[in-house]
């Protein structure tokens, strides 16, 4: 018995979550730069969500098609998205932090 289809399954149940974590990072942004009325470029979360979603697709497809073990790794190209999507989701996340903690320039003591 093959257990690809079991593993295509748990796979998809796991991206669907991270890609379902950064939805809520960004209807965080878009609630809050409407009611606060200070800009926090929500649209630009949707670059991570889809660099991880062209990711997902991309190891999902190599389970598949039975290629070399293990599944997560090996893939320079959705490695490379990933990447750059967890960059933007740091830049973007310490930028929402910023304007929601008040723009502190510095910590006083």
């Amino acid at each position: 018995m093959s257990t690809i289809p079991l593993r295509i399954i748990l796979g998809s149940l796991i991206w669907i979550g991270i890609v379902a974590l950064q939805i809520i990072l960004l209807m965080i942004a878009r609630f809050f730069e409407r009611t606060s009325q200070q800009q926090t470029w929500y649209q630009l979360y949707l670059i991570p969500i889809l660099f991880t979603g062209v990711s997902a697709v991309r190891y999902l497809s190599r389970i598949s098609t039975h290629e070399a073990q293990p599944d997560f790794a090996g893939d320079p190209i959705s490695d490379v998205l990933l990447l750059f999507s967890g960059l933007l989701l740091i830049g973007l996340g310490n930028l929402l932090y910023e304007k929601m903690m008040g723009e502190r320039g510095y910590d006083q003591y």
